[in-house]
């Protein structure tokens, strides 16, 4: 026969298996400029070939097509609200891996290198077919001096880091059209 265990008794249990497997994690939340994020990204390391911020080996592939991308630098060129990116200060070198956002820095650096053409624009369609050359250089300017906010992870291990990387991408944040 099965016990019966108390209401009372089931919160005691549950309160020492939060406290037994909650983990304390030191962050900061700062802003970067695009620009600099994308600087950061490209320029790379003779060390290891990455940049101060970079992809790990366990992210996926990039999987976002073109009309996604574009309408991201949309949103950006329109002063939207985009998500945040978390990052990881990795100790030993000062680097920044990409917990979860690789695919909006990688849209990002696309843009400014002229690699992605805008495309299946809706609501600011006369941009679609340009580059970020394409753009006014005033324009191009306040794009590279949007700020985008990171939460930077302090003396996260690697288990931590994947641990944030499935959870942030398998709880269904995404915003959908209606």
């Amino acid at each position: 026969m099965a016990e019966i265990i108390s209401r009372p008794e089931k919160i005691r249990i549950a309160e020492n298996q939060i406290e037994e497997k909650r983990q304390e994690i030191d962050y900061d939340t700062r802003e970067f400029t695009i620009e600099i994020i994308v600087n950061k990204y490209i320029s790379r390391d003779d060390d290891d070939d990455t940049g101060e911020i970079y992809v790990p080996e366990y992210q996926r592939e990039f999987v976002w097509d073109f009309t996604r991308q574009s309408r991201l630098i949309e949103s950006v060129i329109l002063g939207l609200p985009i998500p945040l990116i978390f990052v990881a200060e990795i100790q030993e070198t000062g680097k920044l891996e990409i917990v979860d956002g690789s695919p909006i820095i990688s849209t990002l650096v696309d843009f400014l290198t002229n690699k992605l053409q805008l495309q299946n624009l809706k609501t600011l369609d006369s941009l679609n077919g340009f580059y970020f050359n394409d753009l006014s250089p005033l324009r191009q300017r306040r794009f590279k001096n949007t700020p985008l906010r990171m939460v930077i992870l302090e003396k996260s291990d690697e288990k931590i880091r994947h641990e944030i990387f499935n959870r942030l991408n398998t709880i269904g944040w995404n915003l959908t059209d209606k």
